[in-house]
């Protein structure tokens, strides 16, 4: 037996037929990405927190960056959605610019 959780959040029967696209629009009261009712996840707040943090950071720092999209590589799994590879291009800020000397 395999468990594939991937598409849970892209059911048709839930979000319609353009379930597989991206939507910042989208109502996550049905999102079950950490799980629902007793087998919810304890760390989901926490993770919201890290992955909130960590995006801040990243458009703070590089808020001028572009998505090279001709060379990024998904990474195929049964259980894992992502990138291989993502590669990316932007202006370094100050704080990226300097290092520290030592």
């Amino acid at each position: 037996m395999l468990l594939l959780i991937g598409s849970a959040n892209r059911d048709e029967r839930e979000h319609g037929p353009t379930a597989g696209e991206f939507d910042i629009f989208r109502n996550p009261e049905r999102h079950v990405g950490f799980g629902y009712g007793v087998h919810f996840c304890l760390g989901a707040a926490l993770a919201r927190l890290e992955g909130r943090v960590a995006l801040e950071e990243i458009h703070r720092r590089m808020g001028d960056y572009t998505v090279d999209h001709d060379n990024k590589v998904r990474f195929h799994s049964g259980n894992v959605s992502g990138w291989k590879t993502l590669p990316i291009s932007f202006t370094p800020g100050p704080r990226l610019a300097q290092r520290p000397s030592g």
